[in-house]
């Protein structure tokens, strides 16, 4: 490990440094913390690993390189983010534009590195087929170098329909194929050697192997779950509305409690807020929250739309919208009529 400390003194010095920018850069957010915390340690652990796995002494320096710049370029441009957003930028836009052209250039990157990994136990494609089998590893991982590459070129191309969930869908589903396809087609080349009888039957442990998909496959459905899982309704009855919510509270207002009511477009979309208890994924936001505007307040409110309405209840804040601004609109309407006639 010493000796890859010295062979690597002057990127590990840069890297830090780079890290050590991004991380002063989003100092003063409080929303970047933790998320500088994470990213430290697990910059740490990573070249741990790397640097004490003896096989990568052998490794291509620009492998070794590359996997020690990517936590630190991904702190940096983070904090670079938070702050533009700190100083007023669009960041439902910005953050998605990031995701998309980010992860691209990334899998674009890794791509073109994959094919000169050397057999180790810390980078690339690392199963039991191609870690042992070295013409399992370099097949794998040429053929992974082109997967990975198309998928960050369609992963840059549904940047440019950043507003639209079949993107996103596209987006997800392009990264998990990277990952899949790799594997399958190591244990199809493993199979393959096999049949001709070129390759040795390698023995490890069924039950595992099968614990180990269950896992996967059930980290990857709940993944994908939680980023669009919820729903909400607004139901209006004679003397009170109520908010039934999946994956979150249900929430019942009397007309009677309402102080004001207010309809807006745009009043969240530049607030630096963040959620203190409650929901929020990729189409809902649900629960507590706290932002410059109102403070406190309590939200229920879809992804898609960016028209709200705005309730004082007795000193705290609402604010829910519907699908669509017509779908808000039609919301709005109808509690403002509940409240007339109530306050008649």
């Amino acid at each position: 490990m010493k000796e890859m400390i010295k062979k690597y003194r002057g990127s590990l010095i840069c890297s830090v440094l780079v890290m050590l920018i991004g991380v002063l850069v989003g100092f003063t957010s409080t929303q970047s913390m933790w998320a500088n915390v994470f990213f430290v340690v697990t910059d740490c652990a990573l070249v741990a690993i790397i640097f004490y796995d003896n096989r990568n002494r052998q490794q291509s320096r620009k492998i070794i390189g590359m996997t020690m710049w990517i936590i630190p370029i991904i702190t940096l441009l983070y904090n670079g983010i938070t702050r533009l957003v700190n100083m007023g930028a669009d960041m439902e836009n910005l953050f998605m534009a990031v995701i998309y052209y980010g992860t691209g250039l990334l899998f674009m990157v890794i791509g073109n590195y994959l094919p000169k990994v050397k057999q180790n136990n810390t980078i690339g494609i690392r199963i039991v087929w191609s870690l042992m089998d070295e013409e399992n590893w370099n097949a794998t991982h040429r053929f992974s170098g082109k997967l990975w590459m198309a998928s960050g070129i369609l992963c840059m191309l549904c940047g440019l329909f950043g507003e639209s969930m079949a993107a996103l869908v596209v987006y997800i589903i392009s990264i998990m194929a990277a990952a899949i396809i790799s594997i399958l087609y190591s244990y199809l080349f493993y199979k393959k050697k096999l049949a001709t009888g070129e390759g040795l039957k390698i023995q490890y442990n069924t039950k595992k192997s099968v614990i180990y998909l269950i896992i996967a496959i059930s980290t990857i459905v709940f993944t994908i779950w939680t980023l669009f899982c919820g729903s909400i309704q607004i139901r209006c009855n004679d003397r009170d509305f109520n908010i039934e919510a999946k994956g979150w509270n249900d929430y019942t207002v009397e007309y009677s409690q309402i102080d004001s009511i207010s309809y807006e477009e745009n009043v969240l979309q530049n607030d630096n807020g963040y959620r203190t208890n409650g929901l929020g994924n990729l189409k809902y936001a649900m629960g507590n929250f706290k932002n410059d505007i109102f403070g406190d307040y309590i939200r229920y409110t879809h992804a898609s739309c960016h028209s709200y309405v705005v309730m004082n209840i007795d000193g705290k804040i609402l604010v829910v919208n519907g699908e669509n601004d017509a779908e808000t609109k039609e919301i709005y309407q109808r509690i403002s009529e509940k409240v007339s006639k109530e306050r008649k």
